[in-house]
């Protein structure tokens, strides 16, 4: 008897060394069960779910497709730390004019009107596939009496006109019903603007600009500017009182050591 007792434990032994083979059998039906899953699962809303590959798929067809115009001269947005003289064509944008300094709450409503503005423009003509991208903003600036484009002047006493670039094609009675829409939907960004209500078609014929790129806070734009006036009294050109300011960086997300805006000073004919 007890000799027998060790065999006992050995095929006890054995017998549990052979218990891996049937997670083997159990995965394949999971394996088989998951199949049927990804072939006939449907979602909450009825339909059938989109395996990866076909979501791939479409994220390569987004990709591919062509990117939407955008209505903005390069020769606005291609400046270097060179000072040059460039040729801006003609073109369009949607603007809104105003006074005071930039820090103010009525320039920071007059940014949320002309955006909101020019992106309803854009939405509304999505259906009709004549859709555009949204440009960076550019601001004209100018004090009157200040004989060096306002630069110093008191800020009280600026003058400024934001611009989005828009399709030639956009006309008073489009924007006009945008302006509307905006406006009067309840609980919308622009609901009762008066600013978005000022929002106009500024049709900005072909011009001579002095043009530089600034890198840096915007309190040390007149170090840029010296630099391109210096260049442009070199080329005996006159620099205008107003100048031109086209914001590449978003000031919310961007240190301001890093800010980078493309300066332009018109010159006088």
């Amino acid at each position: 008897m007890a000799q027998k007792a060790p065999r006992k434990q050995k095929a006890s032994t054995a017998s549990r060394r052979k218990r891996p083979s049937a997670p083997v059998a159990r995965s394949g039906t999971q394996s088989r069960a998951r199949k049927g899953r990804k072939a006939a699962a449907p979602s909450r809303s009825g339909l059938a779910r989109r395996g990866p590959r076909k979501a791939a798929r479409a994220r390569k067809q987004r990709r591919a497709a062509p990117a939407a115009p955008l209505p903005m001269p390069s020769s606005l947005l291609d400046a270097t730390t060179v000072p040059e003289v460039v040729e801006i064509p003609a073109r369009t944008a949607v603007a809104l004019d105003g006074a005071g300094p930039p820090a103010a709450e009525p320039f920071a409503r007059s940014i949320g009107a002309i955006y909101g503005a020019a992106y309803g423009l854009k939405f509304s003509r999505k259906p009709s596939g004549l859709t555009f991208r949204i440009g960076p903003l550019e601001g004209r600036w100018w004090a009157e009496g200040a004989p060096e484009g306002g630069l110093q002047a008191p800020r009280e006493s600026w003058r400024w006109r934001l611009r989005i670039a828009v399709p030639d094609d956009v006309d008073d009675a489009e924007l006009a019903e945008v302006v509307r829409a905006a406006t009067s939907r309840k609980g919308g960004k622009l609901e009762g603007s008066a600013e978005a209500k000022r929002v106009f078609v500024e049709r900005i014929g072909p011009a001579t600009h002095g043009r530089i790129l600034h890198v840096g806070p915007y309190a040390d734009e007149p170090r840029s500017f010296a630099r391109l006036d210096g260049a442009l009294e070199g080329a005996k050109l006159r620099p205008a009182r107003s100048h031109l300011e086209v914001y590449l960086s978003d000031p919310r997300r961007t240190a301001p050591a890093r800010l980078r805006t493309v300066l332009l000073r018109e010159i006088r004919s």
